[in-house]
């Protein structure tokens, strides 16, 4: 049998409620107190570059102490407004309250939309904010992300309650490999699977955990609560084998 992993309600941060899902956020520059100060917002597509970023109080004082949550004091996250080019990074933080990311990049022309995701005095903070990438782009429309996904040698599969806006919905996610559910999920960032979701649109952010799940199933599971009737789109990560996967899959609410 493999490993059982729990996650605790009480140990989560304020705003995370005991099923796992965190509110919506990520609509603002600024919220709580808070707004995002980057180095730079516009970027030469396809060329790597350090980027910089400060979390700034309304005093105009800069932030310093965030609190670890999933195994990192801050979480990236960037996808193109068509959503698709997700990025999950994990910036460095120096001692003066600069986060740091190394070698970023925007691969292909396109406005993107970043998350920076934090905890701060015990209160989850998601700011959303606008990069460029200059020169001219096409977005073409983009067709529903199915229920099943393939990536490298693994098939994801996606399977759920029916989604009703406001009300808890459990997401199962099986990964397969050679048609076999797999055996071994490592933790990635302190669970064994990651997932973000965005409302189409606006895209409103919903960030959630997996509350338990057995190492050796071959299936994570999540409790999601969708904000409002839509369509959202989600990008699951976990580390079948070790392997680092992210998939992308789409699901509509319903009133």
């Amino acid at each position: 049998m493999g490993n059982h992993i729990e996650h605790d309600s009480h140990s989560l941060p304020r705003g995370y409620g005991p099923s796992g899902h965190a509110t919506v956020g990520g609509l603002a520059v600024a919220a709580n107190g808070y707004r995002f100060a980057p180095s730079s917002t516009h970027f030469t597509p396809g060329d790597s570059a350090d980027w910089e970023f400060r979390v700034v109080r309304e005093d105009g004082s800069v932030e310093t102490a965030f609190e670890e949550a999933h195994d990192q004091r801050g979480h990236l996250i960037v996808v193109r407004r068509d959503l698709t080019r997700f990025q999950h990074l994990h910036p460095t933080l120096e001692d003066n309250g600069t986060w740091r990311v190394e070698g970023f990049t925007l691969p292909e022309p396109g406005v993107y939309r970043a998350f920076i995701d934090v905890v701060i005095d015990g209160r989850p903070l998601t700011l959303g904010f606008d990069l460029f990438a200059d020169g001219s782009t096409v977005v073409e429309p983009q067709p529903d992300a199915g229920r099943r996904a393939t990536v490298e040698e693994y098939t994801v599969e996606l399977s759920t309650d029916e989604a009703v806006a406001t009300r808890p919905t459990r997401l199962t996610f099986e990964i397969r490999r050679d048609r076999a559910p797999v055996t071994r999920l490592d933790p990635y960032l302190g669970a064994l699977g990651h997932l973000v979701g965005l409302r189409e649109g606006d895209l409103a952010y919903v960030h959630v955990h997996p509350e338990e799940t057995n190492s050796d199933s071959g299936r994570v599971e999540f409790v999601a609560t969708f904000p409002t009737p839509g369509k959202y789109r989600l990008f699951f990560q976990a580390k079948p084998d070790g392997n680092l996967i992210t998939t992308a899959h789409d699901i509509r609410s319903s009133t």
